[in-house]
């Protein structure tokens, strides 16, 4: 069983690679956000029941569907304390040529892979996470004019409370 899914939390479809989901919905489920109801163990697979927060297209009235745990992820707890505020850093598109920092679009790296040389950020592009001596890690404005649209996206669906404060 996956660690991360556990019942009540928020979570986005990724994938159906694990799942036995071979409807016409599935490739509509991807990107769809939801909560957990409840977990299945099913042999070796662990299955979430989850409950769409939308209706699937074509799917009217059918909210509740059965999908690999490897499937989804995570994107908050409802009743967990949050210990450390949510950290994204600065990244740039890793280019060959050096850019000037203030004229390149700025993406958003989670604070857990700021200090690797080239990582993934939100939006997926491969950047290089950007540091000052002294400071450290530059942290991400999601209200920067050079702020990646995806990335802001991305960090508004995962952590809707961020949003709220930066509209």
């Amino acid at each position: 069983m996956s660690v991360d899914v556990a019942p009540g939390c928020r979570v986005v479809v990724d994938s159906l690679f694990f799942s036995h989901t071979f409807t016409q919905a599935a490739r509509r489920l991807v990107g769809g956000t939801g909560h957990v109801l409840r977990l299945v163990e099913r042999g070796s697979s662990t299955y979430a029941l989850v409950e769409m927060d939308d209706d699937v297209q074509g799917f009217p009235g059918q909210r509740r569907w059965t999908i690999s745990t490897a499937d989804l992820t995570v994107i908050s707890y409802p009743s967990r304390a949050r210990t450390e505020p949510v950290f994204y850093a600065v990244g740039f598109e890793d280019f060959r040529i050096i850019l000037k920092a203030n004229r390149g679009i700025r993406h958003a790296v989670p604070g857990n892979r700021a200090d690797r040389d080239v990582t993934e950020a939100l939006c997926g592009l491969s950047v290089k996470p950007v540091s000052t001596a002294g400071i450290g890690r530059i942290a991400f404005d999601l209200t920067s004019a050079l702020a990646c649209p995806g990335c802001v996206q991305n960090i508004t669906v995962r952590h809707p409370e961020i949003g709220a404060e930066a509209g």
